[in-house]
């Protein structure tokens, strides 16, 4: 009974050490690889109800500066340019409906993104 008490305590340590690293010895590693790449969309940003009668016909584009969550949301925008100048509003509230793959442990990102928004 005596010699199994060492291989029982090295188990448990191991079983410990495991656990404790998340059972997942690459963990750190694919999350190092997911921070490095940008998000991929998956829910494409849509002109609201008013903003497609506004529009109808004609073309709005501009670049809108944004900050996404880990969980995939854009938490802040602020449009840099827009084409007319008028489509500002438009293209902020398009950009705010924008939704992205989580990224959990990479933290926020800010970038830009370039809206083609019409016909």
């Amino acid at each position: 009974m005596n010699s199994l008490r060492p291989n029982l305590m090295r188990f448990v340590l191991a079983l410990a050490l495991t656990l404790s690293s998340g059972g997942y010895p690459t963990h750190a590693q694919n999350k190092k690889d997911n921070c490095g790449h940008p998000p991929k969309m998956v829910s494409q940003p849509k002109f609201s109800e008013e903003d497609q009668t506004k529009w109808k016909g004609k073309s709005v584009s501009g670049k809108v500066a944004i900050v996404i969550s880990e969980e995939g949301d854009v938490t802040q925008a602020r449009v840099v340019s827009a084409s007319p100048k008028e489509g500002a509003e438009s293209l902020l509230n398009a950009a705010k409906q924008a939704k992205f793959e989580p990224r959990h442990g990479c933290g926020a990102l800010k970038t830009e993104v370039v809206f083609n928004l019409g016909h």
